[in-house]
This record gives C-alpha cells, sequence and structure tokens, in this order.
C-alpha cells in the first residue's frame, strides 16, 4: 500500500487530485498536510484521508510516506512590501521545514515539487522569473535539492502551464472571457497577444496519477530533479482563444483589448516542452482546448 502526503489540499489542484485518488485507488493511503484542518475536513468528508495541522510534524514521521505531493502554494503576481513575508513563509518556510520532517521519514522514495511555467520567462532553457511569486518558487527548488541529497529521497519538479477547468479557487482567463459574453460593459484586458499552453485541470491531475503509478521507473531510470512540463505542447493566442468561446457559446466577447498594460515582465510565450512526459511516464494531455471549453 502506497502512502501520499499532500500539500495544498483543499487548493485548486489538490481537492481534484484527491477527489480522484480516493474514488479509484483502494491501495493507498492519503494524509493532507493544511493550515486549516477543518476546511479540509469538510471538504473530503466522505473520502478515505486524515487531515492534519502543517505543524503537526510528529504525525507526518509517524505516517511516514512514500511520497510526497507539494502543492502549497501562495500565487499571486503582487509585489508589494505587504505580500514578501506571507509569500516566503508559504512558499519557502512552510516547504522548508516539511522538507525537514522528511528527513525522518525513512519510507520516503519521491518527493514531487511543483513549479509555475512563468519561471520561464524567456523560455524553458534557463529559469528568469516573472513574478516575485515564482522568484520564490525557483529559490526552494535549491532547498529540496539540498534535503535529497541530505535524506537520499528523489525529487522532480512537475510545471503546470495554464490550468483551466474545474472548480476554480480563483477567477482565470477563461472566467473573464465568459464574462464578457454578457457584459453590456466591456471587460478591460491586455491586448491578448500573449500565447499560452491551456491545460485542462483532468490532465493536470492525471499527470500526479501517472506519477505515482510510475514511482518505481521514475526511481530507477531518472536523473534527480527532472522536470516535466505539464501542458499539451499546443499554444494559443488569448485573442484566439476568446474567439474560440464566442463560436463555441455562439455570442460575442464584449471585451476593451488593451484596456489593461501588461505586467511589467509579461509572460508574451509559454508553451510546454512534452517530449519527457510521453518518455519517461507514458504521460500526455487527452483534452484539447476546443473539448475542454466545451466541458
Amino acid at each position: 500500500m502506497s502512502k501520499i502526503l499532500i500539500t495544498g489540499a483543499t487548493g485548486f489542484v489538490g481537492k481534484t487530485l484527491i477527489s480522484q485518488l480516493a474514488n479509484t485507488y483502494n491501495d493507498i493511503e492519503i494524509l493532507t498536510v493544511n493550515r486549516n484542518v477543518e476546511k479540509a475536513q469538510n471538504l473530503f468528508n466522505n473520502l478515505k484521508c486524515k487531515h492534519i495541522l502543517s505543524t503537526d510534524y510528529e504525525s507526518i514521521i509517524r505516517f511516514n510516506p512514500d511520497i510526497v505531493i507539494h502543492l502549497a502554494t501562495l500565487s499571486t503576481s503582487r509585489n508589494d512590501a505587504e505580500i514578501i513575508q506571507p509569500m516566503i513563509e508559504a512558499n519557502i518556510e512552510f516547504g522548508v521545514k516539511l522538507l525537514s520532517t522528511l528527513t525522518e521519514c525513512n519510507n520516503l522514495k519521491l518527493f514531487v515539487n511543483v513549479g509555475s511555467f512563468a519561471e520561464y520567462r524567456l523560455g524553458t532553457d534557463k529559469i528568469n522569473d516573472a513574478y516575485l511569486y515564482t522568484a520564490t518558487k525557483s529559490a526552494f527548488r535549491y532547498f529540496v535539492e539540498y534535503y535529497s541529497n541530505l535524506a537520499g529521497f528523489k525529487y522532480i519538479t512537475a510545471v503546470p502551464y495554464t490550468i483551466y477547468g474545474g472548480d476554480y479557487t480563483a477567477k482565470k482567463i477563461i472566467d473573464y472571457i465568459k464574462e464578457s459574453l454578457e457584459s453590456q460593459t466591456p471587460i478591460k484586458m491586455t491586448k491578448g497577444e500573449q500565447i499560452l499552453d491551456f491545460i485542462h485541470i483532468n490532465d493536470v491531475t492525471n499527470f500526479f496519477i501517472k506519477t505515482i503509478e510510475c514511482m518505481p521507473k521514475i526511481i530507477e531510470n531518472m536523473p534527480n530533479g527532472e522536470e516535466f512540463h505539464i501542458g499539451t505542447g499546443v499554444g494559443t493566442k488569448i485573442r484566439d482563444l476568446a474567439k474560440l468561446i464566442a463560436k463555441t457559446e455562439n455570442k460575442t466577447c464584449n471585451i476593451d483589448w488593451g484596456g489593461l498594460p501588461y505586467r511589467p515582465l509579461d509572460v508574451m510565450y509559454a508553451v510546454a516542452p512534452i517530449e519527457n512526459n510521453n518518455n519517461i511516464i507514458c504521460w500526455k494531455s487527452k483534452i484539447s482546448i476546443e473539448e475542454g471549453i466545451k466541458l
């Protein structure tokens, strides 16, 4: 029986992943690490999983997981002074304390770190962060590397691209476009020239499930610290996405293109290099953007 520890359980990806895991597999144990245990208990009250506080390090050691999926994050495009402390606490301090605790878990074989496509503002050859948020994600990788070497577990970094579908925890690009279909007042957006890789939430959670299933193969055959870019490999310009949504809904978008400026270091092109996914864990996305919009 596999023991899986998941952080960020009540977030956008986490709650979809846990529901799929708990409803599909009988041979796993799931422990979620939370800032708000009551929220997790209410969200997953019918599922077979346990929930603890993020500071309950003794329970993590007793659980002794085989694999950790670290989804917890504070994600925002803000870079003002007030966000610095909560950002570092959430994206670095919490993760480092978790990694320190995991050094006492002798069953741990794989730590799945989760990054962001916006770490690669100028392409995937080199990290070049678009936001303060992604700078903290990039910095955290060094801590994962250190504790991996110290404790002897392997790690990978999963890099999701532009996720849509499911039950959002925050409004996304598609929401604003759909909102414009019914709006009397034009919805202000940027010029919409960004080309992004839109991937459905079900494909993203399927990646993590496939990673769990292929854990022995990953550990035996993969260099430590390997990156997996979770996307379709197909880019869609935001303006074209709006046209596609309007066509699907048989309505007209009411958007003020250029009504908002681009962010200072905005990501203008982000399409996932997907070769690693199929070669190592035999995963690829199944839901096209056209199918996903209909869903």
